[in-house]
């Protein structure tokens, strides 16, 4: 069989199942600085400031389990952020929200700042390319934030999710499934995370045990799917793949939209990019 790829693979929307929709709502909306969208019943979808996108959905499940303290699927959303103005203006308002810094650190032009949202789930936020950052040393973040000019109130639509970094107890299934069902590739290897790449979108993987690992997504709290907008042709390409691997997915009668699940249970969603936006 020839090696599978899809032709583009960015992420375009992350999916969290939340407890608390109000309380998370605020921290992305402002402190984080994304733009509420829109609320359709139990669902928060955010985007950017005038961009017609989804990167963000908050999906209220008040009966999913929290499982706080323990590993979740989820070990780390990257978020890039394309100026260094921008981050000045995101650091300003995390400062004056007296909001928890996990770490923060700099190199050569390249700034990162760690923080939790209300539940747990880590989002890493960076300026520059991760690529410099060797030998990083502690980020000022009140120098930081007094370059900030209040340009940017929201997030701009140059702002992207870039990498997810997963914890998975079948570490092995996992690289399998993302390498060879779904096409990205091996990029780098060290000290036992992986990484891959395909497009403008990496994954990180970790091995881990316990937690919800190994629990079902919709009883969980944390990360429930992944979306990423594709060209039509690849939707026929994947459909025909994975049904030579036996793999079992779902496809709209339109045949715009498939998704698949990963084993360790969440959600991959792939959209054609003529399906339109709401």
């Amino acid at each position: 069989m020839a090696e599978f790829a899809l032709s583009a693979a960015g992420l375009e929307t992350v999916a969290l199942r939340v407890k608390n929709r109000n309380l998370m709502i605020e921290f992305y909306r402002d402190i984080i600085g994304f733009n509420l969208k829109r609320e359709e019943n139990e669902l928060a979808i955010f985007g950017t400031a005038k961009d017609k996108n989804d990167l963000l959905w908050l999906e209220e499940s008040p009966y999913a389990q929290d499982h706080t303290g323990e590993i979740k699927k989820l070990k780390r959303l990257c978020l890039v952020i394309p100026s260094e103005k921008e981050m000045a203006d995101l650091a300003q308002r995390l400062l004056q929200a007296n909001y928890p810094i996990e770490d923060a650190l700099t190199a050569n032009e390249a700034s990162g700042i760690l923080v939790e949202d209300p539940e747990g789930n880590q989002l890493e936020i960076y300026f520059g390319s991760k690529n410099t950052h060797q030998n990083p040393v502690a980020l000022n973040l009140v120098a930081l934030a007094q370059k900030a000019t209040g340009e940017f109130p929201r997030l701009s639509d140059g702002v992207h999710f870039d990498k997810i970094h997963l914890n998975t107890s079948r570490l092995n299934e996992q690289q399998d499934f993302l390498e060879n069902v779904i096409g990205l590739k091996v990029q780098d290897e060290t000290s036992g995370i992986l990484a891959l790449n395909g497009g403008n979108f990496h994954v990180g993987l970790s091995t881990g045990q316990g937690g919800t690992l190994d629990l079902a997504t919709d009883d969980v709290l944390g990360l429930d799917f992944l979306q990423f907008r594709v060209p039509q042709a690849d939707i026929f390409a994947l459909a025909d793949h994975l049904e030579k691997l036996s793999v079992e997915f779902f496809i709209d009668h339109k045949k715009q939209i498939i998704t698949v699940y990963d084993p360790t249970g969440i959600e991959w969603w792939f959209v054609s990019e003529e399906k339109k936006r709401h």
